[in-house]
């Protein structure tokens, strides 16, 4: 075939410069019209298909696309092809209808190199920062066994369930940070600025101040004079954290000790698990080799302990020894997970147990956010509005022993 390079315009008076592979100019304004494109110009590009494919100008999208709007694009492609539409035409329809103008750069590039003969999974593979190595290979996966509009289907689920658990996350620790972050700048105004202040007034008046007073006012000079310990502490706690998060062994010691936090780590022990739990569950359904799949759980799962986890029990498996036995060796996860993996093995329902577990675990995060953030919440108001209160009457005290003072002297004279 040879390549085309053309200038069209779509319905909506949009302009795209892209390439197509057809047997002539004709056949090549042909497809670009069954497409609904207007075309301006057509003309042959020389060189083969292969030299051309590593032209810079198709390498140079690099930026990051929401999941939300790959999850809505799989689900969109997934009934496009199963209602018959060709591959590189349902692309090319998602991109003029794309609001976003990334994504439909993006699709346009992922369509123009299947024309020139690559594989959906290898095209969408030159865009990391869009598609994660785990969507390529259940992409790939579902080339490979001819069953790409079902794993799609799969695809689609997982990503709308992942998104749902981290939307149900934000919307429970919004507030509390909210809170948190309010009565930080609301207490540091107090103390740096309105305490100093009041203080000075009470400097010029020569009284004698209450010992709450000057306990606060004490305490705001020396956060004044030392502001700098805390601000320095900050900075190098994130050095080091962005230290030890470039190695694995950092990695292990940050994401074990998350797992140990008082009341906290239980929660995150649930969140990495179901998400470890439901990523291996629609890898194995999708067909993947079980030991590829536990590699891309356990990459996915955002944390050290349990990606190493899944390296050990891949290991194990490779070595002949069961599945439920090896996840039960790493001492990482509940019984409850080891039991349901186990009659997976014997039913040969692997993927739907993990599903269900996976499921399980998404209820117990959202029944424990809710039941936590219903203690947190009254708890900081409490708190912070305790310590606003508190620096309020110690810095007015004064007020009020003034005004005493001034109405014993007028009865006195």
């Amino acid at each position: 075939m040879t390549r085309f390079e053309y200038v069209a315009k779509s319905t909506s008076g949009a302009q795209r410069t892209s390439f197509l592979h057809a047997e002539s100019a004709t056949a090549a304004a042909d497809i670009l019209h069954r497409d609904g494109l207007v075309v301006l110009s057509i003309r042959e590009v020389k060189g083969s298909a292969k030299e051309k494919s590593k032209a810079p100008e198709k390498r140079a999208f690099g930026g990051r696309v929401p999941a939300g709007a790959i999850a809505l694009f799989t689900k969109q492609l997934t009934s496009m092809l199963h209602a018959g539409l060709p591959l590189t035409r349902a692309l090319y329809s998602l991109a003029r209808d794309e609001g976003n103008g990334t994504l439909s750069n993006l699709l346009v590039q992922v369509a123009t190199d299947i024309e020139g003969g690559e594989t959906l999974s290898s095209a969408m593979g030159r865009h990391p920062g869009a598609f994660p190595r785990l969507y390529i290979s259940m992409i790939k996966s579902g080339e490979q066994s001819g069953k790409l509009v079902t794993i799609m289907r799969h695809l689609g689920r997982y990503m709308d369930r992942t998104e749902a658990v981290k939307r149900k996350v934000r919307s429970a620790t919004t507030y509390p940070a909210f809170v948190v972050g309010f009565s930080v700048i609301a207490s540091s105004v107090l103390f740096l600025k309105v305490v100093p202040m009041m203080a000075g007034i009470y400097d010029k008046l020569g009284a004698e101040l209450p010992r709450p007073t000057q306990i606060v006012i004490t305490a705001s000079r020396i956060v004044g004079e030392y502001i700098w310990v805390p601000i320095l502490l900050l900075i190098v706690l994130i050095v080091v954290w962005r230290i030890m998060m470039r190695n694995s062994a950092g990695r292990y010691v940050l994401d074990s000790f998350k797992l140990r936090i008082p009341i906290f780590g239980r929660i995150v022990k649930k969140v990495v698990t179901a998400k470890f739990l439901r990523t291996l569950g629609v890898l194995v359904e999708s067909g993947l080799p079980v030991i590829d799949s536990l590699e891309l759980a356990g990459g996915s799962s955002g944390n050290e302990v349990v990606f190493q986890a899944s390296g050990k029990i891949g290991t194990m498996v490779s070595h002949g020894s069961s599945l439920s036995k090896s996840f039960a060796s790493t001492g990482v996860f509940p019984e409850i997970v080891v039991q349901m993996v186990s009659t997976g093995e014997e039913t040969g329902t692997l993927g739907e147990m993990l599903a269900n577990l996976s499921d399980y675990y998404d209820e117990q995060v959202g029944a424990s956010i809710e039941g936590l953030s219903s203690i947190i919440e009254p708890l900081l108001i409490v708190l912070i509005g305790g310590i606003i209160a508190i620096m309020l009457v110690a810095m007015f005290l004064p007020v009020f022993h003034l005004g005493g003072a001034i109405r014993t002297g007028m009865r006195r004279s």
